[in-house]
């Protein structure tokens, strides 16, 4: 039978489900993977403050100790210990040094360029500038280090944040469904196969008597053509619609236990 005769016959018998037919907006609940998501969105956004608070530090903590060896430094040179390759893409070039002030001889080795590391012979200084209230702090002149942004951990703890955001978008989406949603007879009118299984596609009556279409999936074992969904979808916007039951909320009048969400 045409799909569209098909959804014309339902609509004199169909009911909804009876948890559906309580006014609207619904009380909801939380089913386990909306618990899920909701504790993964809590995640990053804790992620993104102790992230953020940590780099700041970092970055900050950077910044001071290059300006006080910029400022209170001494030079003297270091000797090199040795030199050698890392292979890859592209070759590195490292040194191994050592320099002295007061007591045990300090170490340290630093990425150079294939020409100053060619450069090197026997018996090679490196120029050396450390901080006298802390002689191992120090840096090789004109090899300073790379020194975290002060704007960097303010992106990333932002980027987080975002990735919480965008986290919650599903959940935010079934429970506005749920909640707001009217329910539809519905009838599947064909599968798509993809390499993750097939889309259902699928059309459903509106209100008004017109007809609207949906999809859902993919799914390893879908729907035959032909059968009949319960579907929600929102009466000022029918291209949000979802087939019923959702994947993460679900009414309170349901007898099975979940986490209260707000309205």
């Amino acid at each position: 039978m045409d799909p569209k005769t098909r959804l014309q016959e339902l609509k004199r018998h169909w009911r909804p489900p009876g948890e559906l037919e309580q006014s609207r907006p619904r009380e909801l609940r939380l089913k386990p993977a909306g618990v899920a998501l909701v504790l993964l969105a809590a995640a990053f956004m804790a992620g993104s403050i102790a992230l953020g608070v940590l780099l700041h530090l970092k970055a900050s903590a950077d910044h001071e100790l290059r300006r006080e060896l910029v400022e209170f430094g001494r030079d003297l040179d270091a000797q090199v210990l040795r030199h050698w390759t890392t292979r890859g893409k592209p070759t590195r070039y490292w040194v191994e040094y050592a320099y002295q002030v007061e007591g045990p001889a300090h170490r340290g080795r630093v990425e150079l360029g294939r020409k100053a590391w060619q450069a090197l012979d026997a018996g090679a200084v490196l120029p050396v500038r450390y901080l006298p209230s802390d002689s191992a702090k120090h840096f090789i002149r004109g090899h300073e280090g790379d020194r975290m942004p002060l704007w960097l951990p303010y992106l990333i703890g932002a980027a987080l944040a975002f990735a919480a955001w965008l986290v919650t978008r599903p959940l935010v989406s079934q429970r506005r469904l749920l909640a707001e949603g009217r329910p539809a007879p519905a009838v599947v009118t064909r599968h798509e196969r993809t390499q993750h299984g097939a889309v259902v596609h699928y059309i459903f009556s509106l209100l008004s008597g017109a007809s609207a279409q949906g999809k859902m999936g993919p799914q390893k074992k879908p729907p035959a053509p032909g059968s009949i969904l319960c579907v929600l979808y929102e009466p000022d916007r029918t291209q949000h619609n979802a087939v019923y039951p959702l994947s993460m909320v679900r009414t309170a009048r349901q007898q099975s236990r979940g986490a209260l969400l707000p309205l």
